[in-house]
């Protein structure tokens, strides 16, 4: 077995003190491991039955080894590494003074988003590669971290401060502050294989004899087999550790997406992204202070509807519908009334389909020290958005758009900062506290209140799908569908409403042509075996909107085309 092949190389190379960290079947591994046959190791087998089971808290379980030492070597125990491997590693790490030397691999055959990679640099006039940048999501790697590791203690304060880290999450504050040397292997381990599970999913649908339809509106989307699998499943209590581990993967996998760095938290709420946009509202302003919210859409109106219920004071920066933002306006009003605490706006007004400009506004309210809530419903995953980057406090998303999920789902990624500034406010709601939340992810990676489980499952399968994919895949998908629905629509004398520049990359906003009415071109549309969509408020009467969320592939893009 792995873990085996793993002691014997350790023994080879000369350590002797060995702590294997095991979840709940710790005992059963040490009978299956024959540790008497092993007399020069002392191996303790740990059972670490906390959600907290990620490779860097891993590493705190058995820090009692690491502190103890100058160097302790991380192993991944299913990836078996001859002793030659691990003893050059040894030799590099402590031969170069750095605070850790990691092995990695060049051509790893591995699937995109599974395994963190690095960027290298070539130290000038020698033959060591030092780590530049580490994580899952890097677009331009060197290569492939293979979770073997020699580290010492400054390792421990840089994984402690994380509420459940990977051991990557460690070495890239390591990277940061100092020096990471690395050795290069080759990747010698086979990954699991895919389960088909196409023709089960599709049997099981035709069984139930619902309507089909080629979703082409703005949310609920259409969803892939896996994403559809992922809804069965053995049922789950939700203050379960299982449920926990869920959260902790499903968490994981959304700080990536929105570019979040490790000590951003993300928080989910079983509700649908109104929801979350409540929730970030009212757990975010003072009594005392304002919000300005930038409205150029319907949701951008509902912004103000929900402050408004909630009393806050509103700077109401109204614009019509599909008109641009002009930053220049953002920045009059944060100097006209400094006691503006929050800035909140929609990145992706979906009633027009315009983006906002999120990211000038970010730059505005760091430097007008103002939080910056947005809403990244219809954008997050179909649209460059980086809440590093972008200077964005809170973003909240929703499960069922362009994150190619079901509904019932919304999240919250919030950045470190916030939490000193709304830790002492009066709450104005109960199950939309945002600080509950928080406690809940931070102590036992639950919810508060009893979460739509399926629907988080679905979303954890989805999240995989796009990164998998990766950003700039994913985004280069929407933009080809966008351009191809929106030049077939204007062929067919359905311009797009607005002509900014702007205009999002996951739905177009048309007009009708003359003479012809929403309803009943729906109607027509629908017997075909398609579902379009109305728009809101005064483009209701004149235009129609067309989405390409979802898992929906170009041929279907044509043929609706076709159909039209």
């Amino acid at each position: 077995m792995s873990v085996r092949q793993s002691l014997e190389a350790l023994a080879v190379v000369g350590v002797r003190e060995v702590a294997i960290v095991d979840g709940a079947h710790a005992e059963a591994l040490r009978d299956r491991l024959q540790l008497h046959t092993l007399p020069s190791l002392n191996v303790r087998v740990l059972a670490n039955l906390n959600w907290k089971n990620l490779s860097g808290s891993a590493v705190l379980a058995a820090r009692t080894w690491v502190d103890s030492g100058e160097h302790c070597l991380v192993v991944r125990g299913d990836r078996p590494v001859d002793a030659g491997t691990l003893r050059t590693l040894i030799e590099l790490g402590r031969e170069s003074g750095s605070d850790a030397a990691i092995l990695f691999a060049r051509d790893a055959d591995v699937e995109r988003g599974s395994e963190a990679r690095v960027q290298l640099t070539r130290e000038s006039d020698t033959d060591l590669y030092t780590i530049s940048n580490i994580g899952e999501d890097l677009v331009d790697a060197d290569g492939v971290f293979t979770g073997h590791a020699l580290v010492g203690p400054s390792i421990l304060d840089a994984l402690a401060g994380l509420p459940n880290p990977q051991l990557e999450h460690g070495l890239l504050e390591l990277v940061q502050r100092g020096r990471v040397v690395a050795l290069a292997t080759a990747w010698q381990w086979s990954a699991p294989q895919p389960v088909e599970i196409e023709d089960k999913v599709t049997a099981l649908l035709d069984a139930k004899h619902h309507a089909h339809y080629m979703l082409l509106n703005p949310g609920p989307v259409n969803t892939t087999a896996k994403v559809k699998s992922a809804l069965v499943h053995h049922d789950v209590c939700h203050r379960d550790s299982t449920f926990s581990e869920l959260m902790v993967s499903l968490t994981g996998k959304l700080r990536r997406i929105y570019r979040g760095t490790p000590n951003h938290t993300v928080v989910a709420i079983t509700g649908s992204g109104t929801a979350a946009m409540e929730s970030a509202l009212v757990s975010t302003v003072p009594p005392d202070k304002k919000i300005l919210i930038i409205d150029n859409g319907a949701f951008g109106a509902r912004l103000v509807e929900v402050a408004t219920v909630h009393e806050m004071d509103v700077v109401h920066l109204r614009y019509e519908w599909g008109q641009e933002v002009v930053v220049d306006d953002v920045e009059h009003a944060l100097a006209v009334y400094p006691d503006i605490a929050v800035v909140a706006m929609i990145h992706h007004e979906t009633s027009v389909g315009l983006l906002n400009p999120v990211g000038e506004v970010g730059a505005l309210c760091k430097k007008h020290d103002a939080l910056l809530v947005v809403d990244a419903v219809s954008s997050l995953g179909a649209e460059d958005l980086d809440v590093v980057r972008d200077n964005i406090d809170i973003c909240y998303g929703s499960a069922n758009k362009c994150l190619h999920a079901v509904s019932g789902a919304s999240f919250m990624c919030v950045a470190p900062r916030v939490w000193s500034r709304i830790e002492k406010l009066k709450p104005r709601s109960y199950y939309l506290d945002l600080r509950r939340y928080r406690r809940y992810m931070d102590e036992l990676a639950q919810t508060p209140f009893t979460p739509a489980v399926s629907v988080y499952f679905a979303l954890d399968a989805a999240c995989s799908e796009f990164l998998a994919d990766g950003h700039e895949a994913r985004f280069e998908t929407y933009q080809t569908r966008n351009r191809r629905l929106r030049d077939g629509l204007a062929a067919l004398g359905m311009p797009s409403y607005t002509t900014t520049g702007r205009e999002s990359h996951s739905i177009v906003t048309c007009r009708l042509p003359d003479g012809v009415a929403f309803e009943p071109l729906y109607d027509a549309v629908k017997e075909r075996g398609i579902i379009v969509y109305g728009c809101k408020g005064a483009l209701a009467d004149r235009y129609m909107q067309i989405a390409n969320m979802g898992d929906l592939r170009l041929e279907a893009i044509e043929h609706f085309l076709g159909v039209m």
